[in-house]
């Protein structure tokens, strides 16, 4: 079947302009009806949020410091800007070119090289358009989310065409992890990867193993495409992750440095190794890595308050002793993610919270209490929804101050508004029903409070508590502490005031305890003060 070119637009990303306008040629010559260009990922990314290519063609190579086009890809996927039934190219060095394809969903489709060759680049070009135009149903499946049907006609179309047999088990693969169903994704890719070395398979076995707490083998998967030396975004991480919920989060850091000496643009890679580098307490890399991340996450799909919150406590931890110091610098900071995320309500007030926390710590009583107030007035002035929310940090701002029993008050007319909220509601009967020993409801309720309002940590952590207790009790306790490692991974631990820390580390710990006894039984220790804290 012959291609139409004139019908198809592609979009070319190379910050060198001289190798972009020679591509550009190739393909107005091939015929291709439509061209853009673009000399950066970011100036990308903002072509691909208001058009749709069928090609795209990235240079690996953007220059030091910048976003590569491995990474146009990432971010284009998590924006959903980019079909998967589109075609991208890599343009990147033969003998660099099997390192960067090792992702199970984030992988280029084929690649180019330099210097550009017409009648190579028609010929890769028509071989992989004829490859999508077979699989394109299946992929228009995928990105709409009918996974179910993505496996049925997979299997259909492979019997048709068996040579596109390993393609369709990928796309079979990334539906079931999208669909949880590990179990039978970690069977599909371990039939891949005793046939033949495919270091993507690697990857989707190790996020099997890992997200069904078989941790030993995550590592064994995911160090077979780190010690290829692929450049993976996804193996580092989940390998870190894997790293991190067995307590060895030292290894987890070093892991993630390695990481990010590869793709140092990468906003989620220096993201989490600022979250594991505060966990450790090593500040100083800590506040490198947040910065970082909010540099390269700046204008992209990873802009998140996260950053620059965790970035700001770094900075007081590492500097403890200079407060006077760096106070020009937690306050520009402060500013910063105000500015870049207008209209929201709680990032002002957080933003509020953190600089009573830092006059906290330099003793300044006066301009504690000066800031304390604009809090609290800041506070009266948000929605109900939002004051509920915010009432237990607001209460431990206030704690020894002179609005500490004006918060204590508004405390006890929001707490019977609370149990009015559905979420409220399930939280109290949690609450009940936790303290009156029954850790089956206590489980459910909260989690059932987290479903209605997920980003409320100290609902989080209540529910984390409760099911590391149920988990004691021996019922389902390995799908119990999957179900606790998932609510732990939703915490950004680098953005929580102090006291939030405090409690998250002990729970961590305990979480981590209580695998190790389940996969090496032991004496456990009796009247555990844990058990106290609700």
């Amino acid at each position: 079947m012959e291609i139409n070119y004139s019908g198809k637009s592609a979009l070319i990303v190379d910050s060198k302009l001289e190798d972009l306008g020679t591509l550009r040629q190739i393909l107005s010559r091939i015929g291709v009806g439509q061209i853009q260009v673009a000399s950066s990922v970011n100036m990308a990314l903002s072509l691909m949020r208001e058009f749709s290519y069928d090609l795209c063609f990235a240079a690996y190579d953007m220059g030091k410091g910048e976003k590569n086009g491995l990474q146009l890809l990432h971010e284009a996927n998590a924006e959903y800007i980019f079909p998967s039934s589109s075609a991208y190219f890599l343009i990147v060095d033969p003998k660099d070119a099997e390192l960067l394809f090792g992702s199970l969903e984030n992988s280029p489709d084929t690649y180019l090289s330099k210097p550009f060759d017409q009648a190579k680049i028609r010929q890769r070009v028509e071989k992989l358009l004829r490859i999508k135009d077979a699989i394109k149903p299946i992929e228009q499946l995928l990105d709409e989310e009918h996974f179910d049907e993505v496996i049925e006609k997979a299997e259909i179309l492979a019997k048709h065409y068996p040579g596109l047999n390993v393609v369709l088990q990928r796309i079979t693969g990334i539906a079931l992890i999208r669909m949880r169903r590990f179990s039978q994704a970690k069977a599909l890719f371990l039939t891949l990867t005793e046939k033949r070395s495919l270091p993507w398979a690697e990857v989707g076995k190790g996020i099997a193993y890992f997200n069904l707490g078989e941790y030993s083998d995550a590592l064994s998967s995911l160090n077979n495409v780190v010690n290829q030396q692929h450049i993976c975004v996804e193996a580092y991480t989940w390998l870190a992750r894997t790293h991190q919920v067995r307590g060895e989060l030292e290894l987890a850091v070093a892991l993630m440095r390695k990481a990010v000496m590869l793709q140092p643009t990468v906003p989620s890679l220096q993201g989490e190794l600022a979250e594991l580098a505060s966990q450790t307490e090593e500040w100083e890399i800590a506040k490198g890595a947040y910065q970082r991340a909010v540099r390269y996450a700046r204008y992209s799909i990873f802009q998140s308050p996260k950053y620059y919150f965790g970035l700001v406590r770094a900075l007081i931890q590492a500097n403890t002793q200079r407060l006077a110091e760096i106070e020009d610098d937690v306050i520009r900071i402060l500013e910063d993610v105000v500015l870049d995320h207008p209209d929201n309500q709680e990032v002002m007030f957080r933003a509020k919270l953190i600089n009573c926390d830092f006059f906290r710590m330099e003793s300044d009583t006066s301009r504690l209490q000066q800031m304390l107030q604009q809090t609290w007035n800041f506070y009266l002035r948000m929605d109900l929804d939002s004051q509920c929310k915010w009432l237990d940090v607001m209460v431990d701002t206030a704690s020894d101050t002179d609005l500490d029993d004006e918060v204590k008050k508004r405390r006890k007319e929001l707490t019977r508004k609370m149990i009015e909220m559905e979420w409220g509601k399930a939280n109290y009967a949690a609450m009940t029903s936790f303290r009156s020993g029954d850790l089956d409801r206590a489980f459910q309720m909260f989690g059932r409070a987290h479903e209605l309002l997920p980003s409320h940590t100290g609902i989080a952590l209540n529910l984390v508590q409760a099911g590391i207790e149920k988990a004691k009790r021996g019922e389902s306790a390995l799908w119990i502490l999957l179900s606790v490692r998932d609510v732990l991974s939703t915490v950004n631990f680098g953005a929580l005031p102090t006291k939030q820390q405090q409690r998250y580390k002990v729970l961590f710990k305990r979480f981590v305890e209580q695998y190790n006894l389940l996969v090496q039984p032991q004496e456990v220790p009796r009247n555990d003060p844990l058990s106290q804290e609700l």
